[in-house]
This record gives C-alpha cells, sequence and structure tokens, in this order.
C-alpha cells in the first residue's frame, strides 16, 4: 500500500468523532485532539564520532505519516496513541509500512494559575520502522518512555506565550537506551496565529558501536481556524544542528489539528 493511499485512510479517521506531540498542559475532560502530520526528510551528510560533518550519505530519505490522538480522561490524567507509518530507503536498508504504535498517558501532579507540572510513560511497540534517525536494526521490539513535563505560560510584549520543557528517560529493547530532553517556547501573535520554536536533544548510553548524540532544532507557524479556532494547519522546519554518529537530516511536516 503506498503511502498516499495510507494518507487517505488517516484523514478519513479525522471525520470520526474521536502540539504536535503531547505538552506539559492536560486535555480539558472529554476533549480530544487529532493531529495528522506528514513529514519528508533528507540527508546527504552525517556527524561523526568527533561531531563534524565529514560523512557522506549516498541514500538517506524518509517520510513519516503520523496520527496522534490526545484525549482529556479527568482533571488530571491525559490518555494518547501514535500510529506512525513510514517509509525510508538508506545504503544498508529500506522500508515501507507500520512504524510503531505508541500508547501513553501523563498525570498532572500540580496546575496551578501559569504553571503546570506533569509525569507520564508510554510504550511503543509493532511495527518494523525507524524510531530514531540513526537506527540501523529493523527489529524494533517494545520501548518505554518515562517522562516529566514542566510548563508555565505568561505575557511577553503583551502577548500570550509558553515555555514547555521535558526531560525523559527512554528504554529500548534492542538498542541502546536514550535520555532525552524537549525544549519548546511559544508565543501567539494573536488568537489565530502561534508561532513556536523547538529543541529536541538527547543521547544514547555508550554500546559496542559507540554512542550517539543529536540536537535537533525545529521552527513551526500554526494557524488557527474556525469560530472556536478548534481546527489548525501547522507547518514546521527541522534540522539536526549538532551530534555524534548521527545523520544530518533536513525535513519539512505539515500537520492538521482538529478538536472535538
Amino acid at each position: 500500500m503506498k503511502l498516499i493511499l495510507k494518507f487517505a485512510i488517516l484523514c478519513l479517521c479525522l471525520a470520526l468523532p474521536s502540539v504536535a506531540q503531547a505538552g506539559a498542559w492536560p486535555q480539558a475532560p472529554g476533549d480530544t485532539q487529532v493531529i495528522i502530520s506528514y513529514e519528508p526528510g533528507h540527508a546527504d551528510r552525517a556527524f561523526d564520532l568527533s561531531g563534524d560533518k565529514t560523512i557522506k550519505l549516498n541514500t538517506w530519505d524518509q517520510t513519516n505519516l503520523s496520527l496522534f490522538v490526545d484525549h482529556g480522561v479527568s482533571e488530571r490524567f491525559t490518555l494518547t496513541a501514535k500510529v506512525n507509518l513510514q517509509d525510508y530507503k538508506a545504503e544498508v536498508s529500506d522500508f515501507s509500512g507500520l512504524g510503531s504504535v505508541e500508547v501513553a498517558g501523563r498525570w498532572t501532579a500540580h496546575k496551578g494559575r501559569d504553571v503546570v507540572l506533569a509525569f507520564g510513560g508510554s510504550i511503543e511497540g509493532l511495527g518494523q520502522g525507524r524510531r530514531s534517525d540513526f537506527d540501523a536494526s529493523t527489529q524494533q521490539g517494545t520501548d518505554v518512555d518515562l517522562r516529566a513535563y514542566a510548563g508555565k505560560s505568561f505575557q511577553w510584549l503583551g502577548k500570550d506565550a509558553f515555555v514547555d520543557l521535558q526531560g525523559a528517560r527512554h528504554l529500548r529493547q534492542y538498542e541502546a537506551d536514550q535520555w532525552r530532553v524537549d525544549a519548546t517556547i511559544g508565543i501567539k501573535p494573536s488568537p489565530q496565529w502561534m508561532v513556536m520554536a523547538q529543541v529536541f536533544a538527547g543521547q544514547t548510553d555508550k554500546a559496542s558501536w559507540g554512542q550517539a548524540k543529536w540536537i535537533n532544532a525545529e521552527v513551526s507557524v500554526v494557524r488557527h481556524f474556525g469560530p472556536k479556532l478548534d481546527r489548525s494547519v501547522q507547518l514546521s522546519v527541522r534540522q539536526t544542528v549538532a551530534g555524534r554518529n548521527v545523520p544530518v537530516v533536513k525535513a519539512v511536516m505539515v500537520s492538521l489539528w482538529k478538536t472535538f
């Protein structure tokens, strides 16, 4: 089945009652947010062991198509699920099909007027896709992610803004475990527009092949539509700006959001 057909199937899912990734703030009880994302990426260079872009890649292309659902179960508990379809081709391997399925939950430990603290966990399995840009194996097994969230909303130049920080321990069955840190800052110039800058960083534990480190930077623009501003379109650009033993990935992403 081609990706265009898979995209059509996922779009049909949006017609059913039912921040591209979950942030610190919980969904309101009974509310559901659905996000479908299309992200093609390419790399022609890779960072070596010293962090220099000395490795030339003849073939490294990847397309991700994902469906993300975030549902408010109660005032404190939010349940999420994600299905990722993947099509990639590299010099040593290629794959097209179900990348993975992830189920997660997060518990809001504190929610004040401006500050939110939460803890969460996820289980990712099924599929044979690549779950990190540097993965070589297609024997992915089951991954567990344990995560802490902190969010703060504030006013900047008279506009609504927020900061979202996340730290995680990512446990992998067949690959080296990882530490991850994500940071997002966003501002709303108007109720219809939002601009975000994000950094996704991490490193693996040391393994027999060495150690991978990465810093990915992403900039996004989101446009909200509708009387309730419950439909949105997001356009993002992402690049690996530093790392070791990882490809220098350049990607764009288009996402459609809908809140029920």
